[in-house]
C-alpha cells in the first residue's frame, strides 16, 4: 500500500502512515485502511491505528477507528497465545 509519500512496507501500517491517512487521506485511502484493520483487529497495524487515533485532532475518523477496532475485537474474541 502507498499513501502520498509514505511507502507502507509489508503488511504493517505504521503510526505515521495511519496519521497521514487520517489527516490527508481520501475516501479510498480510509476504506483500504479500514479493510486492512478489520481483517486482523489484533495486528500491529491495529495497535498503531489506535495510537494514531489517540493522538489525532481530526474530527470523526479517530473515533470511528477506535470504535470499529473495539467492535471487531469483540467479534473475533481474544487471541490465543502468550
Amino acid at each position: 500500500m502507498r499513501h502520498r509519500h509514505i511507502d507502507i512496507d509489508g503488511d504493517i501500517l505504521s503510526v505515521t502512515a495511519v496519521a497521514s491517512i487520517i489527516e490527508r487521506g481520501q475516501h479510498h485511502d480510509i476504506v483500504a485502511m479500514m479493510r486492512k484493520l478489520r481483517a486482523d483487529p489484533f495486528s500491529k497495524s491495529a495497535d498503531n491505528a489506535l495510537m494514531a487515533a489517540e493522538n489525532s485532532d481530526v474530527y470523526g475518523y479517530p473515533t470511528m477507528i477506535r470504535e470499529c477496532i473495539a467492535q471487531w475485537r469483540r467479534e473475533h474474541g481474544a487471541p490465543f497465545g502468550p
